[in-house]
């Protein structure tokens, strides 16, 4: 079967080959430690040289709004570099590569009247963005491969591309009202570019990374979900369903407090269902499924885990998930470069021994 097939059939509840599998490294220290490349960047051709590496059946291509017009400010080019980043709506970041970083140091809303000073990139300015979006997913569709575009969700756009953490927690509880208006101008500019995204590049998928939990609970009440976030998933959802992709969802954190409502939304994936932030992935089979498609299971601990232990895990994640279809795995955290070198093989190797679905 052909890799996106593969994610197909598994998206259907049907039984493919093998279970279709994703994976990634937690920082850059890992990936020049396992699977070096010559050069920072990450073109179409060096996407596919690692995707067949690791024997991945997904590729992701990022189409975050603010991101695709941003400005390097600063950038130190070296292996141990960091950059500088004014994005398109005016929040300025900074990121190291080596150890990994990322940190918002200015949020362009302050104060409320700073929503109204936004004045965000036309659709049109994003015109030669989408043509190369197009392009890049073009190249990886003629290979095989499944495709899904990434952006933010509600909450993770709200906090992380204009307010800081900090006061959108604090509007929530304080100022609701000024809360949603926040979601409601990210996603509303999101939601149109993505509509052309779809429209021109055809991913097979829309996943919406939305991490909204610690290991233990959410950062915020389950009503501020159900009043302020859910219903911009519903729309998301409906939205990109019509334009015929899937929609899947990517969440960090203990969510089964609102787990419920995220499945009602309709998306058809949900992911990374780590066991170390109390995602229970028998108990997910067994109540949603057959509403949706579990991707994810392997603990973020992974990399900690001797020999005996990570086939143990994998083995204990594919007799769960696997049968019946309806399964993606991927670990929760990627790969870290303080794992064993010598274990990183042999996951790799066990792993796709082991996700192949017995012949009839």
């Amino acid at each position: 079967m052909q890799p996106v097939d593969r994610v197909v059939a598994a998206l259907d509840h049907e039984e493919p080959d093998i279970v279709p599998f994703y994976e990634s490294f937690s920082q850059a220290e890992a990936s020049d430690l396992f699977f070096p490349r010559q050069h920072h960047g990450e073109s179409a051709e060096w996407v596919l040289k690692e995707t067949r590496w690791w024997g991945r059946d997904l590729i992701t291509v990022g189409i975050n709004a603010p991101n695709l017009l941003s400005e390097v400010l600063v950038h130190s080019p070296e292996r141990r570099g960091y950059a500088i980043v004014k994005e398109a709506w005016g929040t300025i970041s900074y990121d190291r590569r080596i150890p990994g970083f990322h940190k918002v140091i200015h949020p362009p809303v302050r104060w409320p009247e700073d929503l109204d000073r936004i004045e965000p990139p036309s659709l049109d300015e994003y015109e030669s963005k989408i043509a190369a979006i197009a392009e890049e997913v073009g190249i990886y569709r003629k290979a095989g491969y499944f495709v899904e575009a990434l952006h933010n969700g509600p909450f993770v756009m709200a906090w992380h591309r204009l307010r800081g953490m900090r006061n959108f927690l604090m509007d929530l509880v304080m100022n609701p009202g000024f809360a949603r208006r926040l979601v409601d101008f990210a996603m509303s500019r999101q939601l149109e570019l993505t509509k052309a995204i779809i429209d021109e590049a055809k991913p097979d998928a829309i996943r919406l990374g939305n991490d909204m939990g610690t290991n233990e609970s959410l950062f915020f009440a389950p009503k501020a979900y159900r009043e302020i976030f859910n219903p911009w998933e519903r729309r998301l959802v409906r939205e990109y369903h019509r334009r015929g992709v899937f929609v899947f969802h990517h969440c960090h954190g203990n969510i089964n407090l609102i787990l419920r409502d995220m499945v009602g939304t309709g998306i058809d994936a949900i992911d990374p269902l780590d066991p170390c932030d109390g995602m229970d992935l028998a108990e997910l089979k067994q109540k949603y499924g057959d509403k949706l498609t579990l991707r994810g299971g392997i603990c973020k601990l992974i990399g900690t885990y001797d020999g005996k232990q990570i086939r143990a895990h994998l083995e204990d994640r594919l007799r769960i998930g696997a049968p019946s279809g309806g399964f993606i795995i991927q670990s929760a955290g990627g790969l870290p470069h303080d794992m064993p070198k010598e274990n990183f093989p042999y996951y790799k190797e066990t792993l796709n021994k082991l996700r192949r679905y017995p012949s009839e």
